[in-house]
């Protein structure tokens, strides 16, 4: 029981990669993109810094979605405690898919970076960004579905500190809010989607800190 319970301990680890995955592709410069650019304006912004958007794109998309998928098994492994079976099974399905939808952005983002594909007339480049933008908000509302029932287990079992899980039902707010931001175009619900990437980074790198240290020698 101790030995499982360490190897998925360490699986929380991955929420820590999440968050460095993050910090590091942001580092990265690599212009911004919009769907409503001009098509020689948006090809040339793709044609350009093509190495570092491939690095990012593997960041931000490839290993943050793999990293948050395993974050979910890990808290769904230690918080199912006999009353939260169900919510734990609700954590993992939002891992899932959240880190599954990452990782198809990644692969559309293949294209966007390959050199070949961009200068050809015949790619609809443009769509393929509408499309990542489009998969975005689905991907939010995972990750809201995410942080408000890891939340709500850290509230009902105490396995967590309450400002984490008062962070997290927030969090999950913006998170609905921001997506939203795709699909509709407003200043405000922009705002808030950019304030809701260091919420998420900071409530991420929060669970697994406590997972980490807190659960070493057991269930509290």
């Amino acid at each position: 029981m101790e030995t499982t319970m360490n190897k998925r301990n360490w699986l929380a680890v991955f929420g820590v990669v999440y968050v460095l995955a993050w910090l590091i592709g942001l580092v990265i410069t690599t212009g911004t993109l919009y769907p409503s650019m001009p098509d020689a304006d948006l090809r040339q912004a793709l044609l350009a810094n093509q190495t570092a958007r491939l690095i990012q794109v593997y960041l931000i998309d490839g290993v943050a979605g793999i990293s948050i998928l395993l974050f979910a098994v890990a808290v769904c492994g230690l918080f199912q405690t006999p009353g939260e079976k169900n919510l734990a099974r609700v954590v993992l399905s939002a891992g899932i898919a959240a880190g599954t939808m990452s990782l198809v952005q990644a692969s559309i983002q293949q294209t966007l970076v390959n050199s070949a594909l961009l200068t050809s007339a015949e790619t609809p480049f443009r769509t393929l960004l509408v499309l990542i933008n489009q998969i975005d908000t689905f991907k939010l509302m995972a990750l809201a579905l995410l942080s408000v029932s890891i939340s709500t287990i850290g509230l009902r079992t105490h396995l967590l500190p309450a400002w984490v899980n008062w962070h997290g039902i927030v969090l999950a707010i913006a998170l609905l809010l921001g997506g939203l931001s795709f699909a509709f175009t407003n200043t405000m619900l922009t705002a808030i989607l950019f304030t809701s990437l260091p919420m998420l980074l900071i409530w991420v790198g929060a669970v697994s800190t406590v997972m980490m240290n807190d659960f070493k020698h057991g269930m509290r």
